[in-house]
Parts: structure tokens; C-alpha cells; sequence
């Protein structure tokens, strides 16, 4: 049962940017929908888990990126379940092109949480230990992401029907768009995120407004940034990041 899962995803134009590689926000898109496939073919998918009132909540996700692949071509996404940590669910991701070259690998830590109260719940009364299989993609233990010092820049974003979900709050790879929306016109350019980890905090609603903040870590090479995705009318953080650029 712990056997990783298989997908491919052709790359379209409406995925793109101007040269033609594959944007982050469709890589997510592509390692969410293949998560929530596995999942569901264990009777775990958000779906699944909604009818017995919970709900899945991604917490924490780090992506190691070699590669952004180009349209027209296909990729493979690779996942499984790789671990419980207390309250936590691990689940990884490996990216294959066609010639079965890596593209990216990435981690996740979600939790499992009641839909009334919003507690979590103890994986083990839900998820058997055989569906996990202990291999990592990346190493990380989820250290706490540093907080901005200082924004160097900030812009201020409505949340429109467009990013919601079917749980009514906003798609988890949408605070990673708001979050490079801020990032210089420069190194947008120029660069690409190679490295992206993202601590999701608390969740956004539609008709909400939401603070992007950025700021250059100053003398890091490769360029670095820190985010932070903010609801200015109660002062909520909503997402924390750290991106790599190259």
C-alpha cells in the first residue's frame, strides 16, 4: 500500500510565462492534484475526509527546483506518503522530464484537522502506518522561517473567486504567486525561484485584501528574499516564505 504514485502532466501555453517555461504556480498545481489523487485512492482525499467532518491543512513546503520544464513538453510527478510526526503528515514529491532527468523534489507537512473547531486529530486513527514509505525527496525537519526585519517593498492584493477552493478559502499555491508578485521587476526578469519554502499560517477569504512583503536579503549569493503574506484588517499573518533565486 505504501507504493509511490504516478502522474503525467503535459506542459500547456496557458502555464507558461513569456520564454516559455512551466510558472510555479503550475508545478504546485500539478504536485497538489497528484497528492490529492494518492490520497484519494486510500479514501484520504480532501473529499473523503470532509464527509467525516475534517478537513486536510498543508502547514509547510520546501521545493528544490534543477529545472523549469517547457511547453509542450511532459512531465512525471511522483509522490508518497513519507512519514508521520505527532500531529503531522509528511508527503514528498520527486518531477521526472521525458527523459526521466530530475526537474525538482519537494516535501510537505500537512495536518489533519477538525472542519467545526479547526483542532487536529491524531493521524494514527486515520492513516495506517502501512501507507507510509520513509524516503525523503528533500531533507528538512521544518525549522521556523525567519521573520521580515524590514519590507523593502509591498503590494497590496484583492482575493478574487479565482483563488478559492472547494473549502471556500484560498488555494494553498496562491499565497506563493502573492508572494513573488512582490519580487523585483529585475530578478522576475532575469532569474527564477530554484529554492522555495513557504510556512502557510492561517487562511484568506474571498472579498479579503492581503499584504505582500518582501525583503532582499542583503549579500546573498544566490539572490534571496523573504515574504510575508498579511491581512492587513486584523494585522494576521497568513504565509511566511524564503525563496532562492538563480
Amino acid at each position: 500500500m505504501n507504493e509511490p504514485y504516478r502522474k503525467k502532466y503535459p506542459i500547456h501555453s496557458y502555464e507558461v510565462d513569456a520564454e516559455g517555461r512551466a510558472h510555479l504556480l503550475s508545478l504546485l498545481n500539478f504536485l497538489q492534484d497528484a497528492a490529492g489523487d494518492h490520497a484519494g485512492s486510500w479514501g484520504l482525499s480532501a473529499t473523503d475526509v470532509l464527509r467525516k467532518g475534517l478537513t486536510w491543512i498543508l502547514s509547510r513546503y520546501h521545493l528544490k527546483i534543477v529545472r523549469y520544464p517547457l511547453y509542450g513538453q511532459a512531465v512525471e510527478v511522483t509522490t508518497w506518503a513519507s512519514g508521520k510526526k505527532d500531529f503531522f503528515a509528511l508527503r514528498d514529491f520527486e518531477v521526472l522530464d521525458e527523459k526521466g532527468r530530475t526537474l525538482l523534489g519537494a516535501t510537505t507537512s500537512w495536518l489533519l484537522i477538525r472542519s467545526d473547531n479547526k483542532q487536529p486529530v491524531r493521524l494514527d486513527n486515520y492513516v495506517p502506518d502501512g501507507l507510509t514509505c520513509p524516503r525523503r525527496a528533500v531533507d528538512d525537519d521544518f525549522p521556523p522561517l525567519p521573520l521580515l526585519e524590514a519590507a523593502d517593498a509591498e503590494l497590496t492584493i484583492p482575493v478574487l473567486t479565482k483563488d478559492l477552493d472547494f473549502n471556500k478559502h484560498v488555494n494553498n499555491a496562491v499565497y506563493v504567486q502573492w508572494a513573488l508578485e512582490a519580487v523585483p521587476a529585475d530578478v522576475m526578469n532575469a532569474m527564477r525561484p530554484m529554492d522555495v519554502e513557504v510556512s502557510f499560517r492561517a487562511e484568506a477569504f474571498y472579498g479579503e485584501r492581503i499584504i505582500s512583503k518582501i525583503q532582499d536579503v542583503r549579500g546573498a549569493t544566490p539572490r534571496a528574499f523573504l515574504h510575508q503574506v498579511y491581512r492587513p484588517a486584523d494585522g494576521k499573518e497568513l504565509t511566511r516564505l524564503r525563496t532562492v533565486w538563480a
